[in-house]
């Protein structure tokens, strides 16, 4: 069995490769397309309120100062500020949802390379291979020099 990250040869099937570190099992995609799933709906559900609560203050808000008589103006510029604040929320969290809708189709595909692709890996691999990987070990253990406290004598 092979690395089709690194190419690295492997003795045993492993969950990740002890070279470069990459998952080789990959986890199952169904539960992680029905999460992805699940967190569309409750984020479309969010933007679903969100725009519920907007409109609601526009008009609420609008009726007040309806009934609290002031002038056409004053009515006129709270519509445009508070319908500009709104439009851009909701523009802001409808791009939120297509962004999440598209990740989405990532997950679908499950990331999965045809075999072709990971020939191909494992060729460029061999020519051109990966540095050598120094161990954690080597870079942790090491000689540390005494530190000498000068202490004032009295």
């Amino acid at each position: 069995m092979y690395c089709h990250s690194c190419g690295n040869a492997l003795s045993q099937k492993m969950k990740y490769c002890n070279r470069c570190g990459t998952m080789l099992i990959a986890s199952d995609p169904p539960a992680e397309k029905k999460a992805q799933e699940k967190r569309v709906d409750n984020y479309l559900e969010g933007l679903f309120w969100v725009t519920m609560i907007g409109l609601a203050f526009i008009f609420g808000g609008l009726m007040l100062l309806k009934k609290a008589q002031f002038s056409d103006t004053i009515l006129l510029v709270y519509l445009i500020v508070s319908s500009t604040a709104f439009l851009i929320n909701f523009a802001i969290n409808l791009w939120g949802a297509v962004r999440l809708m598209l990740a989405g189709k990532d997950v679908s595909s499950g990331g999965i390379q045809e075999t072709a692709e990971l020939e191909s890996k494992k060729s460029e691999t061999l020519l051109n291979p990966a540095p050598a990987v120094v161990s954690i070990t080597e870079n942790t253990t090491r000689s540390l020099e005494p530190v000498y406290n000068k202490q004032k004598v009295e």
